[in-house]
């Protein structure tokens, strides 16, 4: 019985209070004590947050670099060059575009049907009590989600990367032309 003692109800102290002059004591005495508010620093401001991220907002100014060359004075020439170099990594707007285009053909209709799968096979199986087997819907699932997966690979490689010429309707010429660039790119690293 010793081992339960903790269980014991023990009769509380009466409350005693001081007398004092004024109405009444203060029923909670520590929680009318006024304490000042804790010291805040202010916050500086996230100096990243407040420049614009790469990508959004207004395009940063470009400045010309001028190539250092000992002994050929500045002529038309290298002003061909300087601009050739600030724009061989970018791809023209059109040429994005195109693939953006591509894209959203190549990932969404394989995309929509496999979606469209899910309430077919729910329909099977609830409304017809057709029994079909849990592999099958996983199955054509992998199969209609992986293609929206190449999809996205094939929408850039079948757009014509040249900014003049549109390309096929389904691109199949210029995707054998691609293909290697692309492949090339990935594994090269983007060296020439």
């Amino acid at each position: 019985m010793e081992s339960f003692a903790f269980l014991r109800i023990y009769p509380l102290a009466p409350l005693q209070t001081a007398p004092s002059s004024h109405s009444s004591p203060p029923l909670f005495p520590l929680l009318l004590r006024r304490h000042p508010p804790p010291l805040r620093r202010p916050t500086p401001p996230a100096t990243a947050a407040l420049k614009s991220p790469r990508g959004f907002g207004p395009a940063p100014q470009k400045t010309k670099k001028r190539l250092k060359r000992k002994s050929s004075p500045p002529n038309e020439d290298d002003d061909e060059e300087e601009e050739e170099s600030e724009n061989e990594g970018t791809i023209p707007e059109v040429v994005t575009n195109r693939m953006m285009r591509r894209m959203g053909f190549s990932v969404g209709i394989p995309l929509a049907f496999g979606l469209l799968f899910f309430p077919f096979f729910y329909y099977l199986k609830v409304v017809s009590k057709i029994d079909v087997p849990t592999w099958i819907p996983f199955l054509v699932s992998f199969f209609f989600f992986g293609s929206a997966l190449l999809g996205v690979s094939y929408g850039i490689v079948s757009a014509s990367w040249d900014p003049l010429r549109e390309g096929s309707l389904l691109g199949w010429n210029e995707a054998r032309r691609n293909w290697p660039v692309f492949w090339q790119s990935l594994w090269g690293g983007g060296k020439k």
